[in-house]
């Protein structure tokens, strides 16, 4: 008998996939805070309210980037 070609990947493969998505998801939501937070500091609002508006638009992209990545997982199986 022949086994099929659709094998689930191992637990360490799953996990590491699981790493580096959350890697890029990390770096992705610093950068839009970042730009986030330049772009307030030059319209001249204060560092403390650049500061509260990267905080929360690191938290919206990082959540957005959950949903979608829970989304595509749960799709694919």
């Amino acid at each position: 008998m022949t086994t099929s070609g659709t094998s689930r990947p191992s637990s360490s493969s799953s996990s590491r996939a699981w790493a580096l998505w959350l890697l890029i998801i990390v770096l992705f939501s610093a950068l839009i805070a970042a730009c986030v937070a330049a772009l307030k500091y030059v319209t001249g609002t204060g560092i403390a309210d650049a500061v509260l508006f990267a905080g929360a638009a690191f938290g919206a992209a990082a959540g957005l980037c959950f949903a979608a990545v829970g989304a595509v997982t749960a799709l694919r199986t």
